[in-house]
């Protein structure tokens, strides 16, 4: 039995030493906690994405000199942009990141010569962000190496109609942020 299975185990077999009032149990001392069933669900979906997010960031950077965020980058320019370029500023609304994130991963894929950064054509102000043909190859070896891993880690170990519940579930999760 993995740890984390018997963790989960622990959880959701303590029995509630009060009362249960909207999944949140009030012991006789005050304290209060989540029950074991919400308890499960809340570290399980940490420690699920923790656990997927640290395995396809290590076997990216081993393999392909990329974390997963700089991936991420690559894809939206490589996928999502037109003629492969993006305003920083665009950039920053796909990417889940920080603006002062973005721009240090943007940094350090233009010192490894995957992207470029060139004067905004529109106005002198902003700045925008293009792919290199170098950039799209890493890419393209990436993916594969992504894809690969999160049909092995993720996708393998649950069915579509799983699949479908985990997207409407996150979807909904997200939305309400």
């Amino acid at each position: 039995m993995s740890a984390e299975s018997s963790f989960r185990s622990r959880v959701e077999s303590r029995a509630p030493e009060g009362s249960i009032v909207d999944g949140v149990v009030e012991g006789p001392d005050g304290l209060r906690y989540l029950s074991p069933l919400r308890a499960g669900a809340f570290l399980g979906l940490l420690r699920a994405g923790a656990d997927l997010d640290e395995r396809l960031n290590a076997k990216l950077e081993s393999q392909h000199g990329v974390n997963l965020r700089a991936f991420e980058i690559l894809l939206f320019l490589a996928v999502f942009a037109p003629e492969g370029t993006l305003r920083m500023s665009q950039l920053t609304e796909h990417a889940p990141l920080s603006q002062s994130r973005v721009s240090r991963l943007v940094s350090e894929l233009e010192a490894k010569g995957l992207v470029r950064r060139t004067p905004a054509e529109t106005d002198g102000r902003g700045v925008s962000v293009s792919i290199t043909d170098r950039g799209l190859e890493t890419f393209k070896t990436a993916q594969e190496t992504h894809l690969r891993d999160l049909e092995q880690w993720l996708f393998s170990r649950l069915t579509e109609t799983e699949i479908r519940q985990l997207a409407k579930i996150t979807e909904k999760i997200i939305g309400a942020s």
